[in-house]
């Protein structure tokens, strides 16, 4: 029986593995992963919204 840490999954990756076995399914999941990366974007562009983070990323280089 392996045992944790067997195989090295992303942080992303465990989060999503989290999500399913608290019964999560593909298209759900998939869904509150977006949310997450959306909410991580938003604090490190120290932004609240979409419309905020685009012109932001814009700005400082990060998306051309």
């Amino acid at each position: 029986m392996p045992t944790a840490g067997w195989v090295a999954l992303s942080p992303q990756e465990m989060r999503l593995l989290k999500l399913f076995t608290e019964g999560h399914q593909n298209k759900a999941a998939a869904v509150d992963a977006v949310s997450l990366h959306l909410r991580s974007i938003y604090e490190k562009l120290h932004v609240r919204t979409r419309s905020e983070a685009v012109p932001r990323a814009l700005r400082d280089g990060l998306i051309h």
